[in-house]
């Protein structure tokens, strides 16, 4: 099970999740990311520092979703990935795709420093 939460930061909106990105939080996770794209709020966080495991499918999402946001103005940056996240992002062959910082802070400051 995968909760996801939403919090507007400015500019930034920040997008927490917890638990396992299996099947089921793959459709959470498409829901949550589309929302930010029909609220115009391109700039996105991703906190994965409550992820315990993400499944490739999320990973393909967490691209296709970058893309739109990029495409509106915006990007996904990603945040707190812990050693199973990292791996499976890096087995994936996807590290060098994504702005990845140790804190959603800093990944709010890459907002910053881009623009």
């Amino acid at each position: 099970m995968m909760e996801l939460t939403r919090k507007e930061e400015g500019p930034v909106t920040v997008v927490r999740l917890a638990g396992e990105i299996d099947q089921e939080g793959v459709n959470t996770l498409r829901v949550g990311l589309l929302n930010c794209l029909k609220d115009k709020r391109c700039n996105v966080v991703v906190d994965l520092s409550n992820v315990r495991y993400v499944s490739y499918m999320a990973v393909g999402v967490l691209l296709e979703r970058r893309r739109q946001l990029i495409a509106g103005g915006g990007d996904l940056k990603l945040a707190g990935l812990n050693l199973v996240v990292k791996r499976t992002f890096h087995m994936a062959s996807v590290t060098g795709m994504f702005s990845i910082y140790d804190t959603i802070a800093q990944a709010r400051d890459g907002f910053k420093a881009a623009a």
